[in-house]
């Protein structure tokens, strides 16, 4: 009988060894997979960035009765809008967009964060935030600048407000 028993013994001990051996073998394999995921998506996203060629990100936060919009304009002039709530993107060819103004003005400025965020007056149905985003800094809203800030900030302004009123992006708001 104590043979049996050691019998059982060792063939229950080698059972929980292959359960635990064969455990241990698909921890470690979903550890790979998720450490090459994790690698691979890095990896895609450093590309993505490095041969985007994004010069700036234009938001909308839209109101009321207007959706938000968000327009990602190229280094060469592509653009993609993204309007809020709808799983479409409008994409715009290279040249779409003159950027050379848009350029200069924020060489001129650098830091769009800089640009402040004053309270304005808006209508409750009507009224958005417009704001730029470049070199991963964001401006405060354009939409409320007046003659009282620099010049350049201004002409930011006014040439955000034309790209976003520009028959491109009315059109694939609406």
């Amino acid at each position: 009988m104590p043979e049996e028993h050691h019998n059982k013994l060792a063939f229950t001990t080698k059972l929980s060894q292959s359960n635990l051996t064969g455990r241990s073998v698909v921890i470690i394999l979903l550890l790979i997979i998720g450490i090459l995921s994790i690698r691979a998506r890095a990896r895609s996203t450093n590309q993505s960035s490095d041969t985007d060629g994004v010069l700036v990100v234009i938001t909308n936060s839209g109101s009321t009765n207007t959706p938000g919009v968000t327009l990602t304009v190229h280094k060469d002039g592509r653009g993609v809008v993204t309007i809020e709530g709808q799983q479409t993107q409008q994409k715009f060819d290279k040249g779409t967009f003159d950027v050379s103004k848009l350029e200069h003005l924020l060489t001129q400025i650098n830091d769009v964060s800089t640009i402040p965020d004053h309270a304005c007056i808006k209508s409750v149905s009507f009224g958005s935030t417009t704001t730029i985003t470049y070199k991963g800094k964001t401006s405060g809203d354009l939409s409320c600048l007046s003659n009282q800030d620099p010049k350049p900030f201004q002409d930011l302004a006014t040439l955000v407000r034309n790209i976003y009123e520009s028959d491109h992006i009315q059109k694939a708001i609406w």
